[in-house]
């Protein structure tokens, strides 16, 4: 790389939101460099890591269908797909939120939603119904909230998008970290400082977009923002995720957002890697221990595993589980339950026993701790088998910590555990943007020349995520960042 380099606008960062904007920015005349800091084997951020479903407004199947030229030609008379609307889009993203989503932010990604898909379908994504097997398997009905996958997942969509990129002349540069921004006198954003195998650069633009994901890969900072018990957490998505564009952007007053506090996590098998690996990361997550027990070293229960279903309070268990001693908990589960679990527990090696106390023996447990906890538990407990997709209502009170749904005894050996620990996805806290994907500074004023998207940005997830909501919110502020991005090349 030359010592100084000049585009109309850089992109920082190589996965969904940071492409779209790239080429969104190239649709406005733009010579467009996108920095991976990444080696190509490893491009995308998080991205590679997700079924890469979109949620989206529509009405319905049918007028899905010329989205999907792998549906021409077959019988769909007896598969349905309810419309999808702004309401219902709307409704979800305030529950899962508590209502703490930046409405300005909320009603962009709602409005652009559809016609970004749209979008992308010309720029060259594939795409493909989210459900398994085949469509014209009578009766089927299609959930309506995520509408689409991208053809092979979330690898798959970093590879269209960037074949589409190379397609229309934009230079990705791998292996590239960016370490700080460049300013003009009027404190306008006109650079990059970058840094490659051969030493620091110099990167000039009339516009630089941030997309460079969240800091959950940052031990540093989840410690600061997250707390400590974070510090310990295995990371489930991409190790390059550090916050360099969060650090970047507040050194010269971008505004923070959103949740920082806050984070996408679950518990995750105590043998998961450090950080992810695309091929077995959705393998690792632990999530049936509504209908167990989750016990510490100590062999005592921490935390309510009934309260709801597993979608619903597996962020809360992540937490649960760090904030024990060495931040690992055990899932114990009798003969009963083991039917009902996930099939992601099939890979998992359990330890199994006869009985409790031989359980706990072999886990390195407390044995009369434990017989102590499952004694106790079971004596408040209900007889009876389990219904997994059912708030059965069937609670044990009485205890230290009650459990609201499914406390049935375990009581049927062979009993099992499986050791956990927590695993972190994506950070909430970012960047404070405005619709048109303009970073703010502390006065709630844009930041000439700087846009973000994607994962850095703060103020759409609070609390939890929406399934499907990630991708899609990326690729609006994306596209709209890359929009404004691109046509300050004529300013």
């Amino acid at each position: 790389m030359a010592e100084e380099l000049y585009y109309d606008v850089t992109v920082v960062g190589a996965g969904n939101a940071a492409l779209c904007a790239a080429l969104a920015a190239r649709d406005q005349g733009a010579a467009v460099a996108v920095l991976e800091k990444a080696p190509p084997s490893a491009q995308g951020g998080n991205c590679p890591y997700t079924g890469a479903g979109f949620r989206f407004t529509h009405t319905g199947l049918d007028d899905l269908k010329r989205l999907v030229p792998d549906l021409a030609g077959k019988d769909l008379s007896h598969t349905s797909m309810a419309p999808y609307s702004a309401e219902e889009f709307r409704r979800h993203l305030t529950t899962v939120t508590h209502g703490d989503t930046s409405e300005e932010l909320m009603e962009a990604l709602i409005a652009e939603s559809r016609p970004t898909v749209d979008w992308m379908h010309a720029k060259g994504v594939r795409w493909e119904l989210p459900v398994q097997g085949s469509v014209a398997r009578a009766p089927s009905t299609i959930p309506n909230q995520v509408g689409l996958a991208a053809y092979g997942a979330g690898p798959g969509l970093v590879d269209m998008l960037t074949k589409a990129a190379r397609r229309n002349g934009i230079q990705v540069l791998y292996e590239t970290k960016m370490l700080k921004l460049l300013q003009g006198p009027k404190g306008e954003v006109n650079g990059l400082m970058a840094q490659d195998a051969d030493g620091v650069h110099t990167i000039r633009a009339k516009a630089v977009v941030l997309a460079c994901g969240g800091f959950e890969a940052n031990a540093e900072m989840r410690t600061k923002y997250l707390g400590g018990h974070w510090e310990r957490a295995k990371v489930r998505g991409a190790r390059y995720n550090t916050g360099d564009g969060h650090r970047a952007a507040m050194e010269i007053g971008a505004a923070a957002a959103g949740q920082w506090t806050g984070c996408h996590g679950t518990p995750i098998d105590i043998n998961a890697p450090a950080t992810g690996i695309v091929k077995i990361t959705d393998s690792q997550p632990r999530r049936s221990y509504p209908i167990g027990i989750m016990a510490n070293v100590a062999g005592r229960r921490f935390m309510d595993e009934g309260e709801g279903f597993a979608e619903q309070t597996f962020v809360k268990a992540a937490v649960a589980v760090l904030k024990q001693e060495r931040g690992i908990a055990y899932q114990v589960f009798d003969a009963k339950a083991r039917p009902h679990l996930e099939e992601r527990y099939g890979i998992a090696k359990p330890v199994e026993a006869a009985t409790i106390r031989d359980l706990a023996t072999k886990l390195g447990v407390n044995a009369a701790a434990l017989e102590a906890t499952v004694s106790s538990f079971n004596a408040a407990a209900r007889d009876g088998d389990y219904a997994p997709r059912t708030l059965d209502g069937k609670a044990a009170h009485g205890l230290d910590i009650p459990k609201s749904n499914w406390a049935i005894k375990l009581d049927r050996p062979p009993f099992v555990a499986y050791t956990v620990t927590g695993g972190i996805t994506y950070t909430y806290g970012g960047l404070c943007i405005n619709a048109k994907a303009q970073v703010l500074d502390t006065e709630d004023k844009p930041i000439r020349g700087l846009f973000a998207a994607g994962e850095i940005i703060g103020g759409i997830f609070y609390h939890n995520s929406l399934r499907s909501g990630g991708l899609m919110h990326g690729a609006v502020f994306g596209r709209l960042g890359g929009i404004g991005a691109g046509r300050m090349r004529e300013e």
